[in-house]
């Protein structure tokens, strides 16, 4: 928007508004909220300090457009939420791994991924709610429309060195099998300590993308899948692999050729012909639209409401808070003190 159609939307001219942007003119707490109305920004988000410059990121085109900085801004904006949640002691910070790092080889990144699991107690078996599994680790997740050819996602911290959570932002509209490899990856980013790695190779994208697939389709687990369809077609089998560990057709076929399951060449033929609806119909398979836009974690969701309903928060911050999720007749009802409380909250006060 130019500085006149902000100025006309909010009832100023646009000499106001530069001088605005320039700091040279003092805003009023309705302009404010009208400026906030133009722009779709809670108050919170010109009031609130800055959270570190967003560099971790994947993106499934190289070029930068307006929904990558649209990233940038819903990531900037979840953290500050997510900061404004620890500071009210709605979310409470995990210990980072000192050594924490990136892996340098495959075998190193699947041995992380094991890890992972084990801390989870989800041996072999899929990961069935994704974004429940990454808030256990510290890491919470919000899912945004940015378009089908828009940035897959991106990952900061907040907090300190030592007492942090992790903040995800992923693309609602990319396809359900890349929502969840790219919150893997994002997991991977955040276990590993370098969601500010402005300086991360190739190389090392590559090692967190070996730990997302290892950990959304462990070793043995896909091994165990295959067996069990041994009496279908390579291509069936290779559909129930993807519709198991809820994986998109280019991971599934990918992990089937990495755990030597497949060749290259029946790699190449299935990689020819991407699978439709109705071919997991046929058989059977199908699994839920996890991660759909719009889409909080079920933690940070637990927190804002709680936060609502002893009455740290108020109905429009929650709702806010919530992003689309929850809608104000949809709040529970608040806890109403008794006497008693109110007694004791007074309690050794002069009257």
């Amino acid at each position: 928007m130019t500085q006149e159609d902000v100025g006309l939307a909010v009832g100023l001219d646009r000499s106001a508004i530069s001088r605005l942007e320039k700091g040279e003119r003092k805003l009023s707490v309705p302009e404010l909220v009208a400026v906030a109305n133009t722009l779709g920004r809670p108050l919170a988000y010109f009031v609130s300090d800055p959270v570190p410059s967003v560099v971790s990121r994947r993106r499934g085109t190289a070029q930068v457009h307006d929904t990558t900085r649209t990233l940038d801004t819903e990531l900037e904006q979840f953290a500050a939420d997510v900061r404004s949640c620890i500071e009210m002691r709605l979310l409470t910070p995990v210990e980072r791994h000192p050594r924490a790092c990136t892996p340098q080889d495959h075998e190193t990144s699947e041995q992380m991924a094991g890890e992972t699991r084990r801390r989870l107690d989800l041996n072999d078996a899929p990961v069935r709610d994704l974004g429940a599994a990454c808030e256990r680790l510290g890491l919470y997740t919000y899912s945004v429309p940015l378009g089908k050819n828009g940035p897959d996602g991106g990952c900061v911290e907040v907090g300190d060195a030592s007492r942090t959570l992790g903040v995800a932002v992923i693309n609602g509209d990319a396809p359900h099998g890349r929502r969840r490899m790219t919150l893997a990856h994002e997991l991977g980013h955040w276990l590993c300590g370098d969601a500010y790695d402005a300086q991360a190779t190739a190389v090392s994208e590559r090692m967190i993308n070996s730990f997302a697939i290892h950990f959304l389709a462990p070793r043995a687990g896909v091994h165990a899948v295959w067996r069990e369809h041994a009496h279908w077609s390579v291509r069936d089998r290779a559909l129930a692999v993807g519709a198991s560990f809820r994986l998109s057709w280019s991971a599934a076929i990918g992990q089937l050729r990495n755990l030597g399951l497949i060749g290259q060449d029946e790699h190449g033929s299935l990689g020819r012909e991407e699978p439709r609806s109705g071919d997991y119909l046929r058989l059977a398979l199908s699994w839920d639209n996890e991660l759909s836009s719009p889409y909080v974690s079920p933690g940070y969701a637990s927190a804002c409401v709680n936060g609502y309903t002893s009455g740290r928060l108020t109905a429009d911050r929650t709702v806010e808070l919530m992003r689309g999720t929850l809608s104000v007749d949809e709040l529970p009802r608040r806890n109403v003190p008794s006497l008693d409380d109110l007694r004791r909250s007074f309690a050794g006060h002069d009257d």
